[in-house]
């Protein structure tokens, strides 16, 4: 289930604690908003675990988790710029984001897609299987859920082949079943959704993905709205 997405401005405040990831790195910074402005976000320079400051390029994406009361904020912002704050406080300046997801006790929410990805089964003694092509059902930053018409018993690696996704290209990605769920068609036939879980997905793949799922969910609640007015 996807979470619900909010005016950012309506729950981002000073003081508020935030985690940062940059491209093409794993390590998630700490942070926390130190002052607010009608167009930035000025928040505390996150420092490396060595104590070295991050400093992203000018124009970079970041993704971010902000805390809340039982639940998180994800947002993505764009890097400005390097400051000191009263002169002594380093600090970074970036843009406000337009909304925010809220969500519990999980970092990445599955959200429904329309895409295809290429799967291979792999048997417990190495033998991969032929391709074959599997309709979608949710994807999330770490993990997917595809619909095929044989059972997949949890535990069984499956090589994904995932192509023509806007803003992340194509990902080629060993990924470890964890659930097989049939499920009854109106027909009488019956179709399992298999849930499965990447395997060491970098973090700059998994942030695009990210990404990419918080621009379809803004989309779908946008359509929803349209329809609603009409």
């Amino acid at each position: 289930m996807a979470g619900e997405l909010i005016k950012a401005r309506e729950v981002l405040k000073i003081g508020q604690r935030v985690e940062f990831f940059v491209e093409d790195s794993d390590e998630r910074y700490a942070s926390r908003i130190e002052e607010i402005t009608e167009e930035e976000l000025i928040v505390a320079m996150p420092m490396s675990s060595k104590r070295v400051p991050i400093i992203p390029r000018t124009g970079e994406q970041l993704y971010a988790l902000a805390v809340g009361r039982q639940c998180r904020y994800r947002f993505f912002t764009t890097f400005h710029k390097t400051d000191r704050m009263d002169a002594r406080i380093p600090v970074w300046h970036i843009s406000w984001p337009e909304q925010v997801e809220r969500y519990q006790n999980r970092e990445f929410v599955r959200v429904k897609v329309n895409l295809l990805v290429g799967v291979r089964l792999i048997d417990a003694d190495g033998t991969i299987k032929a391709p074959v092509t599997a309709r979608i059902v949710d994807l999330s930053g770490n993990g997917i859920c595809f619909a095929l018409d044989h059972e997949v018993q949890p535990g069984t690696k499956a090589a994904l082949s995932l192509e023509n996704i806007p803003g992340v290209g194509p990902v080629e990605q060993m990924s470890l079943v964890a659930r097989c769920t049939p499920i009854s068609r109106e027909e009488g036939s019956t179709v399992y959704h298999i849930g499965a879980s990447f395997q060491h997905l970098p973090r700059a793949v998994s942030n695009k993905l990210v990404h990419y799922l918080f621009d379809v969910q803004r989309k779908a609640i946008a359509r929803g709205i349209k329809k609603d007015d009409e």
